[in-house]
C-alpha cells in the first residue's frame, strides 16, 4: 500500500523505471531505514544507459514523492556503481554502509 513509481518510453517502448516500495522491519531491501521511508529501485536497458533516462526518472520519482507527502527515500547501491554520482548530486547523503554498499536516503523536503 503506497507504492508508487514511473515508467521511461521512447516512442512506445519502455526504456527504463523506478519505483519506490515501503516496506516494513520484518521484510524488507538493503536500503531500509524505516518503515515510513519508501525504498527506491531504479533501472534503465543496459543499450540506453548513460543518455539522461536515469536522472529524469529519479527526478519524476522524487516529484511524485512530495506530492504524495513522502518525507525522504533511501536506497542501496554498490559503491562502484556509475549511478552513486547521479544520488549525490540530486541531494542523496550516504547514512549506512554494508561491505561496499552505502545505504543513501534523500531528504524530498529539501532536495
Amino acid at each position: 500500500s503506497g507504492d508508487f513509481g514511473v515508467v521511461a518510453h521512447d516512442d512506445d517502448v519502455p526504456v527504463g523505471a523506478a519505483w519506490c516500495r515501503f516496506f516494513d522491519a520484518g521484510s524488507h531491501g538493503y536500503g531500509f531505514v524505516s518503515a515510513d521511508v519508501p525504498e527506491l529501485t531504479i533501472g534503465v536497458v543496459a543499450g540506453r544507459r548513460g543518455e539522461g533516462i536515469g536522472r529524469v526518472l529519479l527526478t519524476g520519482l522524487i516529484d511524485e514523492a512530495r506530492q504524495r507527502g513522502v518525507a525522504s527515500i533511501s536506497l542501496s547501491v554498490e559503491a562502484d556503481n556509475p549511478a552513486v554520482a547521479l544520488y549525490l548530486d540530486v541531494g542523496f547523503v550516504e547514512v549506512s554502509r554494508v561491505a561496499d554498499s552505502p545505504t543513501m536516503v534523500l531528504d524530498c523536503r529539501t532536495a
